[in-house]
């Protein structure tokens, strides 16, 4: 396989673990001392994306409960996680066209050959 079409599989992969975090961190935005998750992308050695998921270590806002005890809430922040699904989506948009026309271009290069 080419190079640009590992490369985009690598991106798809990166855009479906964004989105996979978001949607955890958005499904424990009720939970109280819920940490919320970040996904870390880097490059690898073969111009791919690799995923790194961390915790994060801010502390979620202070409420009292029903028995006047001080609980920390989630720290999850819906816009963010909204902005997060909007890139990610984009992401997948681009690594999937790039597919798309990679496989374009092979199969013109295919019909000049034969």
């Amino acid at each position: 396989m080419s190079l640009s079409f590992n490369s985009s599989i690598s991106g798809i992969r990166a855009a479906t673990d964004m989105l996979s975090v978001s949607a955890h961190n958005i499904a424990n935005i009720n939970t109280d001392g819920y940490k919320k998750q970040h996904v870390n992308l880097r490059g690898d050695d073969g111009n791919g994306v690799i995923t790194d998921i961390t915790e994060s270590t801010e502390a979620g806002p202070l409420y009292k409960d029903t028995r006047g005890e001080t609980v920390e809430a989630s720290n999850v922040n819906y816009i963010e996680e909204v902005v997060t699904q909007i890139n990610a989506r984009h992401l997948l948009s681009a690594n999937a066209a790039a597919i798309r026309y990679t496989n374009e271009a092979q199969e013109s290069i295919m019909d000049i050959i034969v």
